[in-house]
C-alpha cells in the first residue's frame, strides 16, 4: 500500500510542475495584453490631439477664407474688379490646397488606423495564446476556464477595447465630413451608400 501511494506522488509532482509553468505562461501573456491595450490607447489619444488641432487650423482657414471673400464682394463695385478676382482666384487656390491637405490627413489617418489594427490584431492572437495556455492548465486540475474567472476578464477588456475601435472610427467619420462641409466641400454618396465623389460649392 504504501508503494503504491509513493507511486502516485512520483505522478503527481511533474503534473504541479507543468501547471504551474502554464501559470507563469499566463502571466505573461496578461501582461502583454494588457501593455497592447495601453499601446492602443496611447495611439488613439495622439490621433485625436492631431485632428483637434487639424481642425482647428481648418476652422481658423475657413473664417479668413469668408472674410476675404466677404471683403472682395465688397470692393466688387470698385474700378479695382480685376484685383478683387485675382483675390478670388488666389482664394479658391487656398481651398484646393486646404483640400489636398485634407487628404493628406486622411493618408496619416489611415496610416493610424492601419497600426491600431495590428495592434488589435496582437492583442487578440495574445488572447489565443493565453486561453490555449489557461484552458490547458486548467485541464490539468479538472478546473473549467469558467471557475477560474480569468478568461472572462480578459474577453471582456476585448470587448470593451472593441467598442472603443468602432466608436473612434465612426466619430472620425463624422468629423470629416464636418471638415469637408466646412470648406465648402460636399461628399456625394454612390449607390451602395459610399462616399466616392466630391463637388466644390461655390
Amino acid at each position: 500500500m504504501q508503494q503504491a501511494e509513493s507511486v502516485m506522488d512520483e505522478n503527481i509532482i511533474p503534473l504541479i510542475q507543468e501547471v504551474a509553468s502554464q501559470f507563469q505562461r499566463s502571466g505573461s501573456d496578461v501582461q502583454n495584453i494588457q501593455k497592447t491595450i495601453q499601446d492602443i490607447r496611447e495611439t488613439e489619444n495622439l490621433r485625436r490631439e492631431m485632428l483637434h488641432d487639424t481642425r482647428s487650423l481648418l476652422q481658423k482657414m475657413s473664417r479668413d477664407l469668408q472674410l476675404s471673400k466677404s471683403k472682395g464682394s465688397r470692393e466688387h463695385v470698385d474700378p479695382g474688379s480685376l484685383k478683387h478676382d485675382t483675390e478670388m482666384y488666389e482664394m479658391d487656390r487656398k481651398k484646393f490646397a486646404i483640400a489636398k491637405n485634407i487628404q493628406n490627413l486622411d493618408q496619416d489617418v489611415a496610416s493610424l488606423e492601419a497600426e491600431v489594427h495590428q495592434l488589435r490584431m496582437q492583442s487578440l492572437e495574445l488572447d489565443s495564446s493565453y486561453k490555449s495556455g489557461a484552458g490547458g492548465a486548467a485541464n490539468g486540475r479538472n478546473i473549467s476556464p469558467d471557475e477560474n474567472g480569468i478568461l472572462r476578464e480578459d474577453e471582456a477588456v476585448l470587448d470593451d477595447t472593441e467598442d472603443i475601435l468602432d466608436d473612434t472610427a465612426h466619430a472620425m467619420a463624422v468629423l470629416r465630413l464636418q471638415l469637408y462641409r466646412g470648406l465648402g466641400i460636399e461628399m456625394l454618396e454612390n449607390e451602395l451608400g459610399i462616399y466616392s465623389k466630391a463637388r466644390v460649392r461655390k
